[in-house]
């Protein structure tokens, strides 16, 4: 994890971080604030729990925090940008806004490269439906719906993602360096005892990441942050 995020950084001397507060960004920014200054972006609603995850785990990493208030105006605006070669889905264009915004913040920080946490839950386990096909076909069932989805991610959510932040800074996904590394972990590993990326979770403990964050439960960020209510309610939500 600290070799592929320090390739992640290469030689920037102030970096960005996609930031939720929750285990795939805290390890991120963790190990990046061991290369480079690090300002961690994040973009709630309104009453969403986001805002105030990110502020204690930033608070507990010593990294800087810069939030972005998502309102119906930004989400306009940012749904106005889309362009996919795809039809856009809710999520798509729910994770679209909210990529699209904090880079721009990042940006305007002063990061010229924004890191992201994507695929930690492809390689590690992270949804409850991987736990849910490991225990109804074993290990085997397991692999390949995570396999599938790590396919999936590469031809579309990638493109998604990529798109979004490059209107701003450059992202990166430092979890891509780890693809490889993480296939020859043993399921067993990754969902251990009903707890979902055990060992990224054992991992961010050693690498520094507080405990009460690296046990946190999953939460999706187009629904944490508040975005996806917003997007569905917005006047320019139209497919396509």
């Amino acid at each position: 994890m600290r070799a592929a995020v320090a390739k992640a950084v290469g030689v920037e001397e102030t970096v960005a971080v996609a930031f939720s507060g929750g285990l795939d960004s805290s390890v991120v920014a963790k190990c990046a604030a061991a290369e480079a200054r690090v300002i961690a972006c994040t973009g709630s609603a309104d009453g969403s729990g986001d805002a105030l995850r990110a502020r204690g785990a930033a608070d507990s990493l010593g990294v800087d925090l810069v939030t972005t208030r998502l309102t119906p105006e930004v989400v306009a605006a940012e749904l106005a940008g889309v362009d996919l070669p795809f039809e856009a889905t809710l999520m798509d264009r729910s994770l679209w806004c909210l990529y699209s915004a904090v880079s721009r913040t990042a940006r305007d920080a002063g990061a010229r490269v924004i890191l992201l946490g994507q695929l930690a839950d492809e390689l590690f386990g992270g949804y409850a439906k991987y736990a849910a096909a490991m225990g109804e076909g074993g290990p085997e069932a397991a692999r390949s719906m995570m396999d599938a989805d790590l396919k999936q991610y590469s031809i579309r959510g990638r493109v998604r993602d990529v798109k979004a932040c490059s209107r701003w800074v450059e992202p990166r996904i430092p979890f891509e360096e780890l693809a490889g590394y993480a296939a020859s972990i043993p399921m067993s590993y990754k969902l251990m005892g009903g707890v979902r990326k055990a060992v990224l979770r054992r991992a961010a403990v050693r690498l520094g990441v507080p405990a009460d964050v690296a046990e946190a439960p999953k939460k999706a960020a187009q629904y944490s942050s508040g975005v996806q209510k917003l997007v569905a309610s917005a006047p320019f939500n139209a497919p396509g």
